[in-house]
Parts: C-alpha cells; structure tokens; sequence
C-alpha cells in the first residue's frame, strides 16, 4: 500500500508536534529577556533555525531507528518509507542543520545558537545513541533537549540567559517523564517487541503509574515556585494561575494511579500533560509580555 504524503506522515517524518512545543518554549524563554516590542524581530530566525534543528533532530532519530522501527506498529509505516529513501533521509538532514546554522550564526547571538546546536546533540546523541537502548531513565535524563530552548530564547538578543529561563528549562525538564511515560504505557507492547527499555516494558505498568505520580508532584512543586520566590521574574498573572496549573497536572496523575485503568486510558494523561505545558508557556509569555518597556 503507498504512503500517503499527508499531515499525518510529515508529523512522523519531522516529529512536527515535538517542534511545535520546542518553537512555544523559545518564545517563552526569549520574552524573559526581551525589554521592548522592537526585539521580537528576533523572534523569526530564532524560530525558524530552532525549528530546523528540531527537524533535523526527528529526522536522525528516525534514521537511526530503522532497525527497531519495523519491530513497532505505531511506527512501522514511517520506517518504511525512511528505510527506502535512507541517503535522501541524510541529505534531508545535513540540509536541515546546516540551513539552523546558517541562519542562526547570521541573525543570532552566538550563545543562542550554540544552545539550538545543544538541542540538536542532546536529542539526537544523547537520547537517541546513548540512552534509549540502554537504561530505563533514558527518557528522564534524555529529557534536557527540551529544555535548551529556553535557554536559546532568553539569549536570542545578548545572550543573556534570565532567572526566568532557567526556570522553564527545569519546568519542561521536569515534565517530560510525565508526559512521556503516560505515551509509554499505552505502547509498551510496542516497547517489548523492540526490546526498548521503556519503564513500562522494563518495570511493568503498576511501577510506572507510582513514577508518574512521583513526578507529577515534583512537577507540581516546581510549577508554583514563582508563586513563592517573586526573584524568578514572573508577575502575579503566572503566580496566581500557577497553583491550579499544578492541580490540573496532579489531579490526573493521582486519579490515574489510583484508578488502575487499562493501559489505553493512559493516552488521556498524557494528552492532559501536553495542555499542562501549553497553558503553562502561555501563561509566561503573557506574565513577562505585560512587564515590557
């Protein structure tokens, strides 16, 4: 059957949803720094190079990933189509970075870029290479490619890394087992098959729910901080809204645990995590947007 080219199979090929929340992260991160209106022009190659190297990033994961790739249902039709096309697939990729550097090292505070270069390696080296065949923490660990973005963000202009930045690359950090752990139950056959270390296919699905408990709270903790420690640089809009934020990712997370339910359920958690984040990175960007100069 032929591959439809469609949203759906660029999705897979780009991980375009994963871009979408590293392009939502910079922008959060470069409103920390930014004094003026006039700054945003930053914004368009601090996005577009990001977003490049994001893809570029999917694009070597994918590659990479081929021979466990057919052992996955979820997956197995874009292992296809990229074990076909495998030197079009490196082309694509060297293209991607380079067009990320190009833009970047030409628009971009040098320090920014060199955060979007870290992004790339963590996701792609350190996750991909290194972590995910061999430890049941690789997500956790792993996890850090989220939070560079942030960081490029807030030095997109000077490259000044703000309090207020740091703060969101410990957020996103801290989410992401969270968030990845809720996907991982419901594929964990998918998991097994490939012999992947995912913690549900390593320790099991009853194991998995008291981490993702565990963490939810760190997570939740994390979230009001702000609230608590006015230095960060965030204003009351966040401050206040951030104690039902974390409700809205710990009410879940308890319930679920609790609950017990089918491995499939868990596909509302993590649905519920990616709206945590969304509202979230809102939620600052209009926090520092309303403290502009």
């Amino acid at each position: 059957m032929e591959q439809k080219w469609n949203f759906s199979f660029f999705n897979n090929i780009f991980k375009l949803e994963i871009t979408f929340l590293i392009d939502l992260v910079a922008i959060a991160g470069f409103f920390t720094y930014t004094e003026s209106l006039k700054d945003t022009i930053f914004l368009i190659p601090l996005l577009v190079s990001g977003s490049l190297a994001s893809m570029a990033s999917g694009v070597f994961n994918n590659i990479y990933d081929t021979d466990i790739d057919s052992k996955m249902e979820r997956v197995s039709k874009r292992r296809k189509v990229v074990y076909r096309n495998k030197s079009k697939m490196i082309i694509l990729l060297i293209v991607l970075f380079a067009a990320s550097m190009i833009i970047g090292f030409s628009y971009l505070n040098y320090v920014s870029v060199i955060y979007i270069i870290a992004g790339f390696l963590s996701y792609a080296f350190l996750y991909t290479v290194v972590l995910k065949r061999r430890t049941d923490l690789n997500i956790v660990f792993g996890g850090i490619a989220g939070s560079f973005p942030a960081l490029a963000g807030s030095a997109a202009i000077s490259g000044t890394v703000t309090p207020a930045a740091i703060f969101i690359a410990v957020l996103v950090f801290v989410w992401t087992p969270t968030h990845f752990w809720s996907l991982a139950i419901k594929y964990k056959d998918d998991y097994s098959s490939a012999n992947i270390p995912m913690l549900p296919a390593v320790k099991g699905i009853a194991i998995t729910r008291k981490y993702i408990l565990i963490n939810s709270i760190f997570l939740a903790i994390v979230t009001i901080i702000p609230f608590v420690y006015s230095r960060i640089g965030l204003n009351l809009i966040y401050g206040i809204a951030s104690v039902p934020l974390a409700l809205w990712i710990l009410i879940p997370s308890y319930y679920y645990f609790r609950r017990k339910g089918e491995a499939k359920e868990y596909r509302k958690l993590f649905s519920y995590t990616n709206g945590y984040l969304t509202i979230a990175l809102i939620l600052i960007i209009i926090s520092t947007f309303t403290i502009l100069k």
